[in-house]
């Protein structure tokens, strides 16, 4: 009984010695297998993926640069705006940003990352890009500063001011497709904007007979004449040229619907003929003909159109008669300069409707006074023979 009690303990001593042999000997021929994955020979494994060498790949190299910005001045405000990088832009999440605010969206294409506006910049406008720091190109780290560039966006055209303001009704003139079609039709402050730059394939027909010259694309009198009736409607001193206030107002006013309260008013002036006549015309219709005195020959009233530019309802006329003998007028009445000193006024004469005056275009007093106050600064004055 006790021999069997000591070989059951030895045997046990055996096997708890050739367990304990085996878990050494499996143990020494891997390596301490816990430890390998922090501090091991086969390498931080950890780390590696953000500071390794081949973790770092993404980001090695010079960082991103902006290698092109866009220019300092828009010609067209409803064209996109283009920037590029040195390298494919990649999404990070962060845009660039322009200020003041306008809809639109960006995207990315290749090393490029374009801003396409919903339908303009606004005319005659500033603003400022903003490329922000996290901004990164393929396999570059970003760009780690913020970039600035300010620009401007140039003002629309003579030719797209004459269609806002034939639109608007203070040129008497339609725009019209070359199909025939009206284009005419109501805007949205947007379109009015874009409109302001990609003009309609059409042109500017009359909308009534006899109406004042139109130069398209040019500032000439007629238009120059129908800019002055809207600043003074606006109460703009006349001759400012169209700013970004004023094509922001142009705009508004499309949208709105909001047209010339007036008809658009002009004179025509016939002379050498018998009687010589002054007609005023208000949308076409003309509202008052009268017989008027022209300049006499060597001082002829000079033809053309011409937009009335100061207005007086009485003022001192002076110069030299052709013997060379001065005049001194107080006191003309119902006056309205439209070409240097050339005037539509009253003026006491035996008769009218034949050369008599110096230039001016000479009206019996009471009919002067009715002329006046159809007129305003801007009216058109046509001088024909």
């Amino acid at each position: 009984m006790r021999t069997s009690t000591l070989k059951l303990v030895v045997c046990a001593v055996i096997g708890l010695a050739f367990v304990i042999g085996v878990a050494t000997a499996t143990a020494d021929s891997t390596g301490t297998s816990g430890s390998t994955a922090v501090t091991g020979p086969t390498g931080t494994s950890g780390p590696s993926a953000a500071t390794g060498p081949t973790g770092s790949t993404a980001v090695s190299g010079p960082r991103t640069s902006v290698v092109e910005l866009p220019p300092t001045l828009i010609h067209s405000g409803a064209h996109p705006l283009t920037l590029k990088l040195n390298g494919a832009a990649v999404s990070t999440g962060a845009q660039p940003t322009i200020s003041p605010s306008v809809a639109g969206t960006w995207t990315a294409w290749g090393d490029h990352e374009t801003f396409t506006p919903s339908t303009s910049f606004a005319p005659c406008g500033s603003y400022r890009l903003t490329i922000p720091a996290a901004t990164a190109a393929a396999g570059r780290p970003p760009l780690g500063r913020s970039e600035v560039q300010n620009f401007t966006v140039a003002c629309p055209s003579v030719k797209a001011l004459q269609e806002a303001l034939a639109r608007l009704g203070y040129l008497p003139y339609k725009l019209q497709s070359f199909a025939g079609v009206d284009l005419n039709v109501p805007l949205t402050m947007g379109l009015a904007a874009q409109r302001a730059y990609v003009l309609p394939h059409g042109w500017l027909r009359h909308a009534y007979a006899n109406t004042p010259p139109l130069a398209a694309g040019t500032m000439d009198p007629t238009t120059t004449g129908a800019l002055w009736v809207w600043e003074e409607n606006h109460d703009i001193p006349t001759g400012t040229a169209p700013d970004a206030a004023i094509w922001a107002r142009l705009i508004r006013e499309e949208a709105l619907g909001a047209v010339n309260p007036r008809p658009y008013t002009w004179v025509t002036v016939t002379e050498n003929t018998s009687p010589e006549l002054l007609k005023v015309h208000e949308n076409g219709h003309v509202v008052i003909t009268t017989p008027t005195n022209t300049g006499i020959p060597g001082r002829a009233t000079q033809t053309g159109a011409f937009p009335i530019y100061v207005r007086y309802t009485a003022t001192t006329m002076s110069g030299t008669n052709p013997d060379g003998s001065h005049y001194n007028d107080a006191g003309v009445p119902w006056v309205s300069y439209f070409n240097g000193g050339d005037a539509v006024h009253g003026f006491p004469r035996a008769t009218y409707g034949s050369p008599q005056s110096l230039g001016c275009v000479e009206l019996p007093i009471p009919t002067a006074e009715k002329v006046y106050y159809k007129l305003a600064v801007g009216d058109m004055v046509v001088v024909s023979d």
